[in-house]
């Protein structure tokens, strides 16, 4: 929370800090800067076009300055503050984009008034008033996908978007009320509105935003993109803190942020990381998670532990015919209110080999992969098994499976140990790809106690060995 407020006449005031709902613990720290600070409540407009000098203009507390004209040169979000004296403000978002640009005009509420504007577009525009319409129109051909995309929520502005689209006779074609962008990692109201649409024939459309709620003000600005869609994806990869004995096999997970209906696979891989592996290391096409394993490096027994190691990933997608490619920004999975879940974005991702030297698992997969898995029925992996124990002493068990998959049977042959996979074709449907991660347990049976008829049976044991690198799949059609 932030107060503002003018002092009406000197004397003494009390400031009170607690929790909302009154909880209290010894993690619960706050800082709170008071005092004749610079504070900027909103810019106008909240972008430009990259490479152009835009002329912002500031609203706020004890700023000294009303106007700011920042030159960016590449498309994203930047921070705007102001410096007051030694006094640094706070930082607010300025979206810079390649697009072309144009100012919202009034009057504009309704079709009959609506601005025309020319695609592709980047509209800066403001909700001026309480029940305020703002409508656009586009011309457009059969088989055309245009793309409406507000940002407003995600830049500080109080606008609950809703975006609609209407042919010439005013019939609705698509809306649109929030939109969730996983990318924004405390944002606790996905506000902001998105549409794609397929026109079904050429002519006059008309695009219309307003406020869901009905409000409105000079500070219900927005930035509204028309385009054709450009695809693209980000990628998040959780934990960012991986703490894990030497040479151990640990699972991770890989979040893909698809934008403007991009569907395809995306390749992971690491950077400058000798030693380190990863298995499974693909979004398959049409998903937006995917669970995959890191092997760490082994250390022999004179080693020390090494000190942490800074991980960097990558995913590459071919997209238009051309290869992408984007860091996987390290996050924490976070819940909020007990139900919503936040991709938090870390500064790095750590790694920290802990424990002393232990041999590496020697279990192999010998089965081509990715594993085929037959709607309904059955798939096969065929493993190695240690060399020091016999086959019928190793077991599996999936951990985290997919619904639908579960391990059917292993068993132990001269060539190794059979895995045998079932699919629920009402769970996991044919297409299905992902990966399978497995735990190994070495067991035996110790010998029965003495004793006669009273003597305690014998008990089987399992001790666990590690993890298999992940193990890609598919389901397919019988």
């Amino acid at each position: 929370p932030v107060l503002y407020y003018v002092i009406p006449r000197d004397g003494e005031y009390d400031i009170e800090i607690k929790d909302a709902i009154y909880r209290g613990r010894e993690d619960f720290v706050y800082r709170i800067a008071l005092g004749e600070l610079p504070f900027i409540t909103g810019i106008w407009p909240m972008g430009g076009q990259a490479g152009a000098a835009t002329a912002i203009q500031l609203t706020g507390w004890n700023l000294g300055v009303t106007t700011l004209t920042p030159v960016a040169k590449g498309a994203g979000i930047v921070p705007v503050s102001v410096m007051q004296g030694k006094l640094i403000s706070n930082h607010v978002p300025f979206q810079v984009d390649t697009l072309p640009e144009c100012m919202e005009r009034e009057p504009n509420d309704q079709a009959e008034t609506a601005q025309p504007v020319t695609l592709p577009v980047i509209v800066n525009g403001r909700i001026d008033k309480p029940g305020d319409w703002d409508v656009f129109r586009i011309e457009g051909h059969a088989g055309e996908t245009v793309v409406a995309e507000v940002y407003a929520r995600r830049l500080g502005s109080p606008l609950d978007s809703v975006l609609k689209l209407t042919d010439a006779a005013g019939k609705e074609l698509a809306t649109n009320d929030d939109s969730v962008d996983k990318s924004e990692g405390l944002m606790t109201h996905h506000a902001d509105s998105f549409l794609m649409i397929t026109l079904p024939a050429s002519g006059t459309y008309y695009l219309h935003l307003g406020d869901t709620v009905h409000q409105g003000g000079p500070e219900y600005g927005y930035r509204l993109r028309i385009g054709r869609p450009r695809p693209d994806f980000v990628l998040r990869v959780v934990p960012s803190t991986i703490v894990v004995r030497n040479s151990a096999t640990v699972p991770i997970t890989v979040y893909a942020i698809r934008r403007d209906g991009f569907a395809g696979a995306i390749n992971l891989a690491l950077k400058d990381a000798p030693g380190y592996a990863l298995g499974g290391a693909q979004v398959p096409a049409g998903q937006d998670q995917v669970q995959l394993t890191l092997v760490v490096p082994q250390l022999l027994a004179k080693d020390a532990p090494p000190a942490p190691f800074m991980l960097h990933m990558e995913g590459r997608a071919t997209i238009g015919g051309r290869e992408i490619v984007r860091p996987a920004v390290p996050a924490e999975e976070m819940m909020q209110a007990f139900l919503y879940k936040q991709l938090v974005p870390a500064q790095d991702c750590q790694v920290a080999v802990v424990g002393r030297w232990m041999a590496r698992n020697t279990i192999k997969i010998q089965s081509t992969t990715p594993v085929k898995i037959v709607a309904g029925g059955t798939g096969r992996l065929m493993v190695s098994a240690p060399p020091n124990l016999p086959q019928d002493a190793v077991s599996m068990e999936l951990n985290d499976a997919p619904a639908g998959i579960t391990i059917a049977s292993t068993v132990a042959g001269r060539d190794g140990v059979e895995v045998m996979f079932q699919c629920d074709a009402t769970k996991a449907k044919a297409g299905l790809k992902g990966n399978l991660l497995m735990n190994v347990f070495a067991e035996r049976t110790p010998p029965a106690g003495a004793g006669g008829a009273g003597a305690a049976k014998a008990v089987k044991r399992r001790a666990p060995m590690g993890m298999l690198p992940a193990i890609p799949f598919e389901v397919v059609e019988r």
